[in-house]
């Protein structure tokens, strides 16, 4: 005489889907608790569970029963929480890899822009100083110390366009000399 468990077996590969929802509704409790004890996440345990009863429906027919049906169900919740979990331990050590780089790039760039600060200083220092001492003074009590250019004039004893003048040939002479420099902004 076949036992229960054969029979469930046999009503299941066939496609009953009476036996189908008398084991859903015996197992499905029991096996949630069962991945929630792997997973310690109540949704996912449903949604592993529900996966594992999905494919026992879809592929009843196909399964070879080498024990019991429950045997079964629990070793297959099984397998899949710890799939579940080696993804997820994948996907954390990826997402630890990219936080690692985008710091690693972060650092690099704070200090390629830092080198890049100083040698664009050291370039326009170098520039400054090749102008006339009178221009090159002009320019700087202009940009450097924000002083109008009747200000300037009136200390220098200059009229406001000869400044004014100066100020355009330092910035010429200046585009010149730091053209170059323009691809280290870029």
């Amino acid at each position: 005489m076949p036992s229960e468990n054969d029979l469930f077996i046999t009503k299941l590969t066939q496609g009953d889907a009476k036996a189908f929802e008398c084991l859903f509704k015996l197992y499905y409790p029991r096996l949630t608790l069962f991945a929630n004890r792997f997973l310690n996440d109540v949704a996912v345990s449903e949604e592993i569970v529900s996966d594992v009863f999905v494919m026992l429906w879809e592929q009843g027919h196909e399964i070879t029963f080498s024990g019991t049906v429950s045997g079964y169900l629990f070793k297959s919740v099984q397998n899949r929480c710890l799939n579940y979990l080696k993804h997820q331990k994948i996907e954390n050590l990826y997402v630890n890899y990219l936080e690692r780089k985008q710091l690693l790039d972060e650092v690099v760039f704070a200090a390629e822009s830092r080198y890049l600060e100083k040698e664009m200083a050291q370039q326009i220092n170098i520039a400054l100083e090749s102008l006339p001492e009178k221009c090159r003074q002009i320019f700087m009590m202009s940009r450097f110390e924000h002083l109008k250019y009747k200000d300037i004039a009136s200390k220098l004893s200059l009229s406001p366009k000869t400044v004014e003048r100066q100020i355009s040939i330092a910035l010429d002479k200046l585009r010149q000399l730091l053209k170059h420099v323009t691809y280290l902004l870029l």
